[in-house]
């Protein structure tokens, strides 16, 4: 089969959806043809090939101060048609956004090209954000959002909780969830101490947390958890990886808390150390007041970690009872409790740990993920 996908972005630039996209192409390219659709960004070149994916990209335009409630990244390819059209051998189109601009896109597929058309909904409707918010999600679906899946002729979601709550009833049929993934050979139990002596933490209770620094990852109640927590485990310490416009508003509420040296906020790590990080860790913690299906839950159960995560979006779909003990969110109390109760219960941390590894090799790899989305190609082209 000929695959053509379209996301707004790829790599080098690394995102959520751009992870999943690369992670699943490059194991369907080792059988089919897989062409990448893009935006250019400085730096990038028009063509290139990677790990067997034909990447093109379009010269586009970067926006700049839309609405929280569309995720970045933000551009736009006045060139995106003309390309499009170009790719005439493909037998399905897959598109990986649903932002306003690209439903001339997707008209030209179905009306010009007359090809097959798959969608995935990386992202479901922010909830609990703000009212606000939540009400401009709604109606940017009512007058965007549905046309765009209504002219695909499959979706697929990536948590039962997107499914529910961005697909409306009628559209259920044609939708499907295929959980994101983690490479569980990078991301697996391995004895190492480099990130403590790194940080010269020696054998202290280490709390993990991976998000970019944004509202919605509650990163707030998580440095209010653990300044409740310092007051019994004094010598715990906490790493923050991740960017974003909060990095100053969280830096001073560490220390207005009087925490700041004993939280660290990382960026710019290498690809080949994230890993270590993971299995430096006691604790992977995940605060979010809403998330979809956070590929770094999944790399937290390969690693083997235990996991403390909000009650929100796809998370129960991930972390089961066995491998981790999830929390209401914007509650910086219930953190601090279940987080002291997987410190002090060591014989339950062993066995989260065990599980997490078997749950994440046994469902979430993305060898699994790619399987998934193959069967579906087939059914759509009657293979």
């Amino acid at each position: 089969m000929e695959i053509c996908m379209l996301d707004p972005l790829f790599y080098p630039y690394f995102g959520g959806t751009e992870k999943v996209v690369y992670e699943f192409g490059k194991r369907l390219a080792k059988k089919h043809g897989i062409t990448i659709l893009t935006s250019q960004i400085p730096g990038t070149k028009p063509y290139e090939e990677i790990e067997g994916m034909k990447v093109y990209r379009t010269p586009s335009i970067y926006l700049k101060n839309l609405p929280s409630f569309m995720p970045p990244p933000y551009t736009i390819s006045p060139f995106l048609v003309r390309d499009l059209l170009k790719r005439k051998e493909a037998d399905i189109f897959h598109i990986h956004c649903r932002y306003f601009y690209y439903l001339g896109t997707i008209l030209a597929i179905k009306q010009i090209m007359r090809k097959k058309l798959m969608l995935t909904l990386h992202n479901a409707k922010p909830a609990g954000i703000s009212f606000m918010t939540d009400k401009c999600a709604a109606l940017y679906d009512a007058v965007w959002g549905y046309r765009i899946m209504e002219n695909c002729d499959r979706i697929t979601a990536v948590s039962r909780y997107t499914k529910e709550v961005t697909v409306p009833h009628y559209m259920q049929d044609k939708t499907e969830v295929v959980y994101n993934g983690v490479d569980e050979k990078r991301f697996k139990p391995r004895k190492d101490d480099s990130i403590r002596k790194k940080f010269g933490i020696g054998d202290a209770p280490l709390l993990l947390t991976n998000a970019r620094l944004i509202p919605q990852k509650g990163l707030y109640y998580l440095i209010e958890a653990f300044y409740m927590l310092k007051k019994e485990f004094r010598d715990a310490k906490l790493i923050i990886i991740g960017k974003g416009p909060l990095r100053d508003v969280l830096g001073s509420h560490c220390f207005r808390l009087g925490v700041q040296d004993s939280v660290f906020f990382v960026t710019g790590i290498p690809e080949q150390e994230l890993p270590l990080y993971y299995n430096n860790a006691t604790l992977f913690v995940l605060p979010s007041l809403w998330e979809p299906s956070a590929v770094v839950l999944y790399e937290a159960l390969a690693s083997g970690k235990a996991i403390v995560a909000t009650r929100v979006g796809g998370n129960p779909e991930i972390v089961s009872g066995e491998c981790g003990v999830l929390v209401p969110p914007h509650n910086a109390h219930e953190l601090y409790d279940k987080i002291k109760l997987l410190l002090e219960d060591e014989k339950m941390r062993r066995r989260m740990e065990r599980n997490s590894r078997k749950r994440a090799v046994e469902n979430f790899t993305w060898d699994i993920a790619a399987e998934r989305y193959e069967r579906i190609y087939k059914k759509l082209c009657h293979l």
